[in-house]
This record gives structure tokens, sequence and C-alpha cells, in this order.
């Protein structure tokens, strides 16, 4: 009797034990909405869920890339949009600068328009970001663009190096366009330069249209013109081209970050009607284990006489 007694204790504790720890198990469920609380509760289902969450953890981060490219990319293209505008100004100045019925007077005031034009336009080149880098220095970011040496001539003080961004698992993107590209890259002489020649042919009484030394700067001033809006255009162009590729591979990325979120909800999400079910079920169990436990731990050898 006494090892029958133990062993029906024994069996009653472990059961009460277990069903303590399944209702535990259930509520903590129930709490955070989830199946899999712990890798052994479902080997395969845990690895899919890993795997899950790390494609949306990198995917994340591939999309806050591409949101900064994005506003880098929109920044350099309003400064670059505003340099067009400068230039076709410069363009209309050359030409009525080059009218031979002006007076010296007229000349140089078109030359005083043209500084200002000037001073803007750099102005514009050696814009900065809201982090106070600048934006067309190539690598060179803590270091303006475009300064004057002693001489009083323009010189680019960046580099030509770019910075490419993963904007995917599989893809990266250049973030950065340098003056050096549109500036001075051009089979003409740059246009900062060229223009302040310009300048200074307009202010200079001596020197009028139809005279070689006006004829010859103000023809350069016109090609260098063409050939720096087109460079900045062909910029333009590109950038507006890359900003479509990363709305599509933020569309793309969105989706599969949807789809992941699905794997995982399906994976690990808990059936909460299920889970409701079974743990009243449990509950029951655990009340009729107990009342039991109650009883056996009351039996003694007299109480069976």
């Amino acid at each position: 009797m006494r090892v029958s007694t133990h062993n029906l204790y024994a069996s009653n504790l472990h059961n009460l034990q277990n069903s303590t720890a399944d209702i535990a198990r259930l509520n903590q469920m129930m709490a955070t909405g989830k199946s899999i609380l712990r890798p052994s509760d479902d080997p395969i289902g845990s690895v899919k869920v890993i795997a899950s969450q790390r494609e949306v953890a990198a995917t994340e981060q591939y999309l806050k890339n591409i949101n900064s490219l994005s506003t880098s990319f929109d920044r350099a293209e309003t400064n670059l949009s505003s340099m067009v505008e400068i230039e076709s100004r410069m363009r209309e100045v050359t030409l009525a600068a080059s009218n031979g019925s002006l007076s010296p007077e007229d000349r140089a005031a078109y030359g005083a328009e043209l500084e200002e034009l000037l001073e803007t336009f750099v102005g514009m080149i050696n814009a900065q970001d809201d982090g106070g880098n600048y934006i067309f220095s190539g690598n060179q970011t803590g270091t303006a663009p475009i300064a004057q040496d002693a001489s009083g001539n323009y010189i680019y003080q960046g580099d030509n190096n770019h910075r490419e961004v993963q904007t995917s698992g599989s893809s990266w993107m250049t973030a950065n366009v340098t003056a050096e590209q549109f500036l001075f890259s051009n089979g003409s002489a740059d246009i900062l330069n060229q223009t302040q020649e310009f300048i200074d042919v307009l202010k200079d009484p001596s020197l009028a249209p139809g005279e070689s030394g006006f004829d010859n700067v103000s023809k350069a001033m016109m090609e260098t013109l063409n050939d720096t809006l087109s460079s900045i255009s062909g910029a333009i162009t590109d950038i507006g081209g890359k900003q479509k590729s990363l709305m599509l591979m933020e569309e793309s990325h969105e989706e599969m970050i949807l789809f992941n979120e699905e794997v995982i909800g399906e994976t690990e999400g808990l059936d909460y009607a299920q889970a409701t079910a079974e743990f009243n079920l449990k509950l029951t169990t655990l009340q009729v284990t107990q009342q039991t436990f109650v009883q056996i731990t009351q039996l003694t050898l007299f109480s069976q006489i």
C-alpha cells in the first residue's frame, strides 16, 4: 500500500506540474500573439521566421538607403536646375552684350550683371546639405568645391570620386555628381573662368564687338555655355533616371517586407480561438488534478482499514 500510494502521489504531482506549465505557456502565447515561443516549439517554423526577420531587417535598411539617396538627388537636382536657369540668363546677356550698337557703358552694365550671375552660380556649386557637407565635392565633402587661387582664377578643390550606396542585395547606385564632371570636363574652357574673362572684356572700353579681342572671347563664352548646359542637363537627366529606378526598388522592397511579414504571421501567429479552447481545457484539467491531488495527500493506511 505504501508503494502504491507513493506512485499515485508522484503521478498526480507530475500531472499537476505539467498542467500548470501548459497554462503558463498558453498565457504567454496569448499575451504575445505568438504560437512559437522558443525554437523547440517548432524548429522548422523557427528557422523560417528567423530567415524572414533577417530579410525584413535587410530590406528596411535598403529602404533607408533609398530614402537618403532620393533626398540627396532631390537636393542636387534642385541646385543643378538653378544653374541651368542662371546659365540661360548668361546666354541672353552674352548675346545682348555682343551687339555692336551698345555703348561701353552698356557693355559694362552687362558685365556687372554677369558678375552677379557668376557669384550666384558659384554659390550653387558650393551648396551644402543639412549636415554642412558640400554636395558637389566628390568625397571631399568638407571642402568647398570651388575657390579662387592667388591669381583670382577659379579652381576645383574636390575630387572626382563617387560614393556607392547599396539599394538591394545585388545592386549599388552612385550617390553623387561632382562639379569636376559638369564644369571642368568639357571640351571648352570651364564656365567660371570663361565668364570672368568675358566680364573683363565687357568692362574694357577699348574692346567692342567686331574686334578680334572681343569677338574671340564672346564666341568662346557661347561655346562654353553650350557645353556646360549640355553637361548639367545630362547630369539632371541621369539623376531623373536614378530617381525612377529608386521608386521602382522602393515599391519592390515594400512588397517584399509585406510578404515576409505575412510569412512570419502565418508561421508564428497564434490562432486565438484554438488557443482559448485549449486554455479552457487545460484549466479544467488542472482543476480536476488539483482536487485529485488534495484527496491523494489525505490518504493514510488507517483510512483504508
